[in-house]
């Protein structure tokens, strides 16, 4: 009897093993969305679509990119963390959604590590701190004076709650012993447009969003997030030079939900890889000042955790809580 248990064990182990190997091997057999939690316009909508129509072409089936702004990236993110681990739903995640989640919300509705399998980091790349072209203030060294000189005077625009802007400016607060106020909007498309309307005094944001309206003569750079200035702007010092040890790099990557056929993840980062690689991706996002950074699944978890820690640490310093 005993015997006849374990034939039959072996058979249902057989015929699952083979069952996921299969589907696998058929995968994908129809549209794959890539789920972002940010409007239309900012680097996280930017960097899914460039990546959308190359992996699309590998992979032989559309690649489709769906904004699910709202909340800091929590929505989308817990959209995917609630989808069938079937490969088709994907997130294309960042710091706000993953990283800085836990720490911001005390009822979280998904866990970043154990809902996920994190498949690769795409990009890195520094924010750039910009003011507008009229504002007195000509340098991050200004700035910082000013600040400390009325407290709570100066106000700044940021993506959201707990977004990378937000936090990353906050980390710069705290470290240069500022106080300045946050005022935020739906996106950075929209923050930097209050900036031109004189309802805030600087921000922040990635190169795509900020550049067209440097190069129009509508804002000035004054640093980056960077540890050293960036190629695509030489002349922007990095914030180091004002606030001795600040770095703070954003990073984008693409996470699949928990339980995902491990043949199917193992597929997706091998294509993903492939496709971030392309030398037109790799120009394309050189001219962003972006990093292609692409990673094995577990050093990305790794590095997920790793930002999880350091993320906290400014969320509980600087008391922000998530809405």
């Amino acid at each position: 009897m005993k015997h006849v248990r374990l034939v039959l064990l072996l058979c249902i182990a057989f015929w699952c093993g083979g069952a996921v190997v299969g589907h696998a091997q058929d995968y994908p057999r129809k549209p794959v969305r890539i789920i972002t939690g940010f409007a239309p316009g900012g680097a996280g909508d930017v960097v899914a679509r460039i990546l959308a129509p190359k992996l699309s072409a590998i992979l032989g089936q559309p690649v489709v990119v769906e904004n699910r702004p709202g909340a800091s990236g929590t929505i989308g993110a817990n959209l995917v963390a609630k989808a069938q681990p079937d490969g088709y739903t994907l997130l294309h995640g960042e710091i706000s959604g993953i990283a800085a989640a836990r720490s911001l919300y005390a009822q979280l509705p998904y866990d970043p590590i154990k809902d996920f399998v994190h498949v690769t980091r795409l990009v890195t790349f520094p924010l750039v701190v910009v003011v507008p072209s009229a504002s007195s203030l000509t340098s991050l060294k200004e700035l910082v004076a000013q600040a400390k000189a009325k407290p709570g005077m100066l106000r700044y625009g940021a993506a959201g709650v707990g977004t990378a802007p937000h936090l990353f400016l906050e980390m710069m607060n705290r470290m240069a012993g500022i106080n300045t106020e946050a005022i935020h909007y739906k996106g950075s498309t929209p923050a930097m447009t209050a900036m031109l309307t004189g309802e805030i005094d600087y921000s922040i944001g990635s190169l795509s969003t900020t550049n067209v309206q440097v190069r129009a003569g509508k804002f000035r750079a004054i640093a980056v997030t960077s540890a050293s200035a960036i190629p695509n702007m030489p002349n922007v010092p990095p914030i180091s030079n004002v606030v001795p040890g600040y770095e703070a790099i954003m990073w984008h990557g693409l996470s699949a939900p928990a339980k995902t056929p491990a043949p199917i993840v193992a597929k997706l980062q091998r294509d993903v890889v492939r496709a971030m690689r392309l030398p037109e991706v790799k120009e394309h996002l050189d001219r962003l000042s972006m990093d292609v950074s692409v990673t094995t699944t577990d050093e990305y978890t790794a590095y997920i955790k790793r930002q999880i820690d350091m993320w906290a640490k400014v969320i509980r310093t600087a008391n922000i809580r998530g809405n």
